[in-house]
């Protein structure tokens, strides 16, 4: 779908804005005759797999820039994912290439967009501060769940808090790979032999962009860490209470050979020496309770129980 968007309020653009997702074959078709795009770039826009990057063709005197930006958890996928949005300038036209996931940041960045934008490149970077303070939401709502699964891991541990411990460690694996793969990516952009050069302006909002990615970087790495150290100490309790358990079944079984031992030796059918009356069950068994007090009290005192 190509969708030709514009600002409220403003009218006057000296670039046409196209906004394209769920891209079929007609949308394609479109592309090729109205527009001129090439198999090639068509091929790149169309990629979901591509990592941040910026790319200038000196051939088709084109741009194309791609931006990861955070996908919330679905019934597909229970974790934070992240998607890539794809800017691509000709001549004095702009698309916005991206997936019906990411449609709504588009249009809440449309509907609350300063109207004082008078290029391309200052809307391909107004739009890159929108998205990037959802990179600032989706970790605060990660630390707002880490918080709780704190609270409930100082208690007794279940399975339901360390599955979802393991899935806010993965949201914050794929966060923390784009945020600092887009980083990369607009630190390169202030290098003019990338291609995009801007004037003033422009190179004002990048910096702000950078800024503010910066601080996402940091957020998500101090979470990891907090995070790391809570999963670490949830393993080394979980580890404990094993060892705990493993120790006390290991000692009441050593307890409970002795009377076996006993009972099976005495329960033999023949004749046994030494024990000739009715009531020799009597000795036996307190007897095995003497020597299981025995092997109790030296379990105890070599701190095996």
């Amino acid at each position: 779908m190509i969708i030709k968007q514009t600002l409220p309020g403003q009218y006057d653009f000296d670039y046409r804005w196209y906004d394209i997702y769920n891209l079929d074959e007609h949308d394609i078709k479109v592309l090729q005759t109205k527009f001129q795009l090439t198999t090639e770039i068509i091929q790149y826009i169309t990629d979901l797999h591509e990592r941040p990057h910026f790319d200038h063709d000196y051939i088709t005197n084109s741009d194309l820039l791609v931006y990861d930006v955070p996908i919330w958890p679905t019934s597909d996928a229970d974790h934070f994912t992240t998607l890539p949005i794809k800017f691509l300038m000709v001549d004095n036209t702009l698309f916005t290439i991206h997936t019906p996931d990411t449609t709504y940041m588009i249009e809440e960045f449309r509907q609350k967009a300063d109207n004082d934008i008078h290029s391309e490149k200052e809307l391909i970077f107004a739009i890159l501060i929108s998205v990037t303070r959802y990179f600032q939401r989706a970790l605060n709502q990660l630390n707002s769940q880490r918080v709780v699964l704190d609270r409930h891991l100082s208690g007794t541990i279940k399975n339901r808090d360390l599955q979802e411990l393991a899935q806010v460690e993965k949201s914050l694996v794929y966060l923390s790979s784009s945020i600092r793969t887009n980083l990369m990516m607009l630190e390169s952009l202030k290098n003019q032999k990338s291609g995009l050069h801007m004037n003033k302006s422009e190179e004002e909002m990048c910096d702000d962009i950078i800024i503010e990615v910066q601080q996402s970087s940091q957020m998500v790495k101090i979470y990891n860490e907090v995070t790391e150290e809570i999963s670490k100490t949830s393993n080394n309790i979980l580890n404990n209470n094993l060892n705990n358990t493993m120790q006390f079944l290991t000692v009441w079984s050593l307890l409970l050979t002795v009377p076996t031992i006993a009972t099976g030796f005495f329960g033999m059918n023949v004749d046994l020496p030494i024990f000739h009356n009715p009531l020799d069950w009597i000795f036996i068994s307190v007897g095995t309770i003497i020597v299981m007090i025995a092997l109790l009290w030296y379990f105890k005192k070599n701190n095996m129980l």
